[in-house]
């Protein structure tokens, strides 16, 4: 039976970028799905405000190369792209709770994808790396 090795420093850095890159690209794409869904259905009709932050997320959600993020350039943009939709879900609800919305349960999903990749990126500005279960190291 072949040994197994301890993964390099270097590939185990690589391995969490994936990660990272891979949940901001997820983060992205279901909160676009989820705003521009609820926009469609004419949800935002009465939060303008929502609405000008979807717009912007529209915007910076083109800078993504394919709404694949694939490096440390596309992360940073999709971490406006996750900002932008995060200020469009609190203008819809302060709370952030979204009672009496029909589309609830995919608004806090999208919340909480949004909040792991901002939880990220704050990581990332502090110098440090982030565990699966959210822990610094």
């Amino acid at each position: 039976m072949a040994k197994t090795r301890p993964a390099k420093p270097a590939t185990a850095a690589k391995t969490e970028d994936v990660r990272r890159f891979q949940r901001a690209e997820l983060a992205c794409n279901s909160a676009m799905d989820c705003l521009c869904q609820l926009d469609r259905e004419g949800g935002l009709a009465s939060y303008e405000t929502a609405a000008q932050y979807l717009r912007m997320a529209q915007i910076y959600y083109k800078r993504v190369r394919n709404g694949k993020v694939m490096g440390p350039a596309d992360f940073n943009h999709a971490v406006d792209v996750v900002t932008a939709a995060r200020r469009a879900l609190l203008a819809i609800d302060e709370q952030l709770e979204f009672a009496g919305w029909d589309a609830q349960t995919d608004m806090r999903d999208v919340l909480q994808k949004i909040d792991g990749v901002l939880a990220d990126y704050r990581q990332l500005k502090a110098g440090g790396t982030r565990t699966e279960s959210g822990k610094n190291k």
